[in-house]
C-alpha cells in the first residue's frame, strides 16, 4: 500500500507489521509537521476514527492512504463546527429525554441518558484540545464556564443514576446539563457569524 503526504511517497507491505511502520511513519510526519492531523483518506474513503482498526480490517484491499493535515485555523473551525453541530443535534433529543424521564422511562431513555454522559465526554475533550492552542474564539469564556459546570454537576447526576431517581436525573439535566448544551451552542454558532 501507498501511503501519501506532504507531497512524498511511502510504501508498505499490506501486512500488520506494514501497518506498525506506517503508523510510525504517520506519528513522525505529523510530529515533524506545523499542521494537525485531520483523517485518513483510504481507497477514498475519509476515516477520521479508528484508523488502525480500519486499516487492519480491509488489509489485503488497502491501495492508497492519504494523510489529510489541517492548520490550526482549520483544525479549530472544524472543532467548532463539530461542537455547534453536535449540541445542535443534541438539544432536541435531550429534551425528549427528560420527558421520558419525567414520566415513564423506557430502556431507550436509559440508553439515551448513557449516550448523553458519552456526548459530554466528547464535548469535554474537545472544549479542552481547541483550549490547548492559542485562538481567538469569541465567547470561549463561557465555553469554559460550561465545562466547568459540567465538571460540577457530573457527580450529581451519576449518584442519582446509582439511586435510579429518574426525576432528579431529569432535574439536573433540565436545569444543569441542558442548558450548558445550549451556552456551547450559541457560543459557537457566534463563531460563524463572525467570519
Amino acid at each position: 500500500m501507498k501511503l501519501f503526504a506532504m507531497n512524498m511517497e511511502f510504501t508498505f507491505e499490506n501486512s500488520e507489521i506494514g501497518t506498525t511502520k506506517l503508523i510510525e511513519k504517520i506519528n513522525e510526519l505529523i510530529a515533524d509537521s506545523d499542521q494537525f492531523f485531520s483523517h485518513l483518506n483510504i481507497d477514498g474513503n475519509e476515516i477520521y476514527s479508528e484508523h488502525i482498526d480500519y486499516i487492519l480490517d480491509n488489509i489485503s484491499e488497502i491501495k492508497e492512504i492519504t494523510l489529510k493535515l489541517s492548520t490550526v485555523e482549520e483544525f479549530v473551525s472544524n472543532l467548532l463546527v463539530s461542537l455547534y453541530d453536535y449540541t445542535n443535534g443534541g438539544i432536541p433529543e435531550i429534551k425528549k429525554m427528560v420527558e421520558e424521564l419525567y414520566q415513564d422511562p423506557t430502556d431507550q431513555t436509559w440508553e439515551t441518558l448513557t449516550l448523553l454522559l458519552e456526548g459530554i465526554g466528547w464535548i469535554y475533550q474537545t472544549v479542552k484540545s481547541i483550549d490547548g492552542i492559542e485562538h481567538n474564539i469569541v465567547g470561549w469564556e463561557e465555553v469554559l464556564k460550561s465545562i466547568a459546570t459540567f465538571d460540577t454537576e457530573l457527580p450529581n447526576l451519576m449518584e442519582a443514576m446509582e439511586n435510579k431517581d429518574s426525576t432528579l436525573i431529569a432535574d439536573i439535566i433540565l436545569y444543569e446539563i441542558l442548558p450548558q448544551f445550549e451556552i456551547i451552542n450559541g457560543e459557537t454558532e457566534r463563531n460563524f457569524e463572525v467570519k
